[in-house]
């Protein structure tokens, strides 16, 4: 239906007229209501034994205070046969207390042959009238005689009307059952609802009504197969717009089923959640915390890919949703705002400024559209500011175990894990600061170094940090034949040919990722540990071995790492800070022309070898990683530079 209306706005539209004949159904408050009412009003069935006042009538002849009493016979015989007569004119009624003790007004249904009289429950009498009843009568008497007959009277007089909770309830029954389930009936060319009216909650609920049964129409006419054509290229000009953006701008992502498996179950999570509230309870639309999925995907991925994801998904809800424009409005205000305000919201505490800004910046837009539409604030409800609020508290609770969940099953790494990852007392590295101390300065070193690289190209620098705190760890198994930790010790290398030698460096690679996977590590810093030496050669024990043996042909993959070659903008500044920082303890005393060469010669040696065919670094940006490497070594010796 092309018109959008919501209970309490404005029908911005023309004067609707009903084009066909339609019914508005009672909802079920409407019908609770009259169910109430009926039982509130509700008629009391009761039954009438015909015998009881034969029964009294031969009992009172025997009643000896009367027959024996000849002077005042006829005048007792008068005054108790004028009290029988008004009792059981209309009857007596027993358990009156099961049905009414406030309401007087019900109407008793006396059964008489097979038809129902009805009678005033005033006119029943019940035991509080009958003592009402006696004294009145006997008022002027009160000897001795009097008061014997009052009480042989009370005994005598009984009930001859019983209430019946099986009529009562069985006709209370077929009344309800009788209830008409529709409210409302409009005929062809019947006004619905007039321009600039405001929606009330009739008006709602016959608008819904006619939307429902306009839709019906649609679908059993040809007209439905074009509304559905017309959907399907809609749908699929927003995910063709998702899927080339993804293969242009984030491409490793697209050759990464995991990745893309990720992004698209978060736009599919979220739509069925808005289908699932807009089918049962519309009105709570806005309690879904709908930043959630940009917080969650930029967790894992960079900003421009979780805005434009959230562009993407608001667009494709906007299709179902209620007064779409207000919608869109409202969401791409939050989700920018937040997401241009803090790089790491995952943070706890980020996390909660995230959800008071989201909270905030709904109630601030709300506001401002409905002046805009109203032209006042009188009509906004403190309901919808409740939802809002909500939203954001939703947004809080269920952002950390969301990408928890998404770290498991899927795989992937977030920054909370990252940062997880730096506390050095974790298992692994307390064992490498055990084993291996000078390897663990070496890489705390390079990970100060290579984070400000990556900080001046605007690579991931959290990435970069950890990935450098990680990628010796390999050296924990023979931390003895790395020359960092040979502080006061021989040499072992010096009892070993150059092949072995090499093959245990080299093997620090290997070993460095078995004890990865053992630990738990993501694939994410695995990979630094696979390429932090790329495919090059041990040059050191290379040469050695060709001193040794001059003429005999030495066979490179002997002493070349497996690789692979540093694939991304942070595995390959690793590369060049863990290479520049290694080589610099190997200078005694160095000058910061020292520094500044031992930087440019190792840089150019890793692009003669090609070490950055496979990542996505320019020319660049290793000039400025160059610029911020020499900076940092001349920090780090300054004692000692002449």
């Amino acid at each position: 239906m092309k018109y959008e209306f919501l209970e309490g706005k404005t029908w911005s539209y023309e004067n609707l007229f009903s084009p066909f004949d339609f019914l508005v159904p009672k909802n079920s408050q409407d019908i609770d209501l009259e169910i109430q009412k009926l039982k509130k009003n509700q008629e009391i069935f009761c039954i009438k034994n015909e015998k009881t006042v034969k029964n009294i009538k031969k009992k009172l002849k025997k009643i000896s205070i009367i027959r024996n009493n000849k002077k005042h016979y006829n005048q007792y015989n008068q005054i108790i046969h004028r009290i029988i007569n008004t009792i059981y004119k209309y009857g007596y009624l027993d358990n009156y207390d099961n049905f009414t003790k406030q309401n007087k007004n019900y109407i008793i249904l006396l059964k008489k042959d097979k038809s129902w009289i009805p009678i005033l429950y005033q006119k029943i009498i019940t035991y509080e009238k009958i003592n009402d009843l006696l004294e009145k009568n006997f008022r002027k008497k009160s000897d001795r005689s009097i008061r014997i007959l009052k009480k042989k009277l009370r005994k005598i007089i009984v009930p001859n009307l019983f209430y019946s909770q099986y009529y009562t309830d069985f006709f209370l029954k077929r009344k309800i059952q009788s209830i008409k389930k529709i409210k409302y009936s409009f005929t062809k060319g019947d006004n619905i609802i007039n321009s600039n009216e405001i929606i009330s909650k009739n008006k709602f609920q016959i608008l819904s009504s006619f939307k429902k049964e306009y839709e019906n129409k649609i679908w059993n006419n040809k007209k439905y197969y074009f509304l559905i054509i017309g959907y399907f290229f809609i749908i699929s000009m927003i995910f063709t717009l998702f899927i080339l953006y993804v293969f242009y701008f984030e491409n490793k992502i697209f050759q990464n089923n995991r990745k893309l498996n990720f992004l698209i179950i978060n736009i599919l999570l979220i739509s069925l959640i808005t289908i699932m509230i807009l089918k049962y309870h519309s009105k709570i639309l806005y309690i879904i915390p709908f930043c959630i999925l940009p917080i969650s995907i930029r967790a894992f991925f960079n900003l421009n890919l979780s805005i434009f994801i959230h562009l993407i998904t608001i667009l494709l809800l906007s299709l179902i949703t209620p007064n779409s424009f207000e919608f869109i409005f409202l969401q791409m205000m939050a989700g920018f705002l937040v997401m241009l305000t803090k790089k790491n919201i995952p943070k706890m505490e980020n996390l909660f400024i995230a959800a008071a800004k989201i909270t905030i910046t709904y109630i601030i837009t709300f506001s401002l559209l409905t002046l805009i539409r109203e032209g006042s604030l009188e009509k906004i409800s403190l309901e919808t500011f409740s939802l809002f609020f909500f939203s954001g508290i939703l947004t809080t609770l269920f952002v950390h175990p969301l990408i928890f969940l998404f770290e498991k099953f899927l795989n992937l790494t977030s920054d909370i894990s990252l940062l997880e990852l730096s506390d050095t007392n974790t298992p692994i590295l307390r064992l490498l600061s055990q084993k291996a101390p000078g390897t663990l300065q070496h890489v705390l070193t390079v990970a100060n170094i290579a984070e400000e690289s990556a900080v001046a190209i605007e690579a991931n620098s959290l990435l970069v940090r950890i990935g450098s705190i990680y990628h010796d760890i390999g050296k924990i198994k023979k931390s003895k034949y790395f020359i960092e930790n040979q502080q006061n010790i021989i040499n072992p290398h010096q009892k070993l040919s150059p092949k072995e030698s090499a093959r245990i460096i080299l093997e620090h690679v290997s070993i460095g990722v078995k004890l990865a996977k053992k630990y738990h590590l993501p694939d994410s810093v695995i990979d630094f540990i696979r390429t932090h030496h790329g495919n090059s050669i041990v040059y050191y024990f290379y040469e050695k071995q060709k001193k040794i043996y001059p003429n005999i042909k030495v066979d490179k993959k002997q002493f070349q790492y497996s690789g692979p070659k540093p694939f991304s903008k942070e595995t390959a500044i690793v590369m060049i800070a863990d290479s520049i920082e290694a080589a610099s303890k190997s200078i005694k005393n160095p000058s910061t022309k020292d520094l500044e060469n031992l930087v440019e010669n190792i840089i150019e040696k890793q692009k003669i070898e090609n070490q950055f065919s496979n990542a996505d670094i320019t020319l660049k940006e290793i000039e400025k990683v160059k610029q911020v490497l020499k900076k940092k070594l001349r920090n780090i010796y300054h004692t000692r530079i002449v």
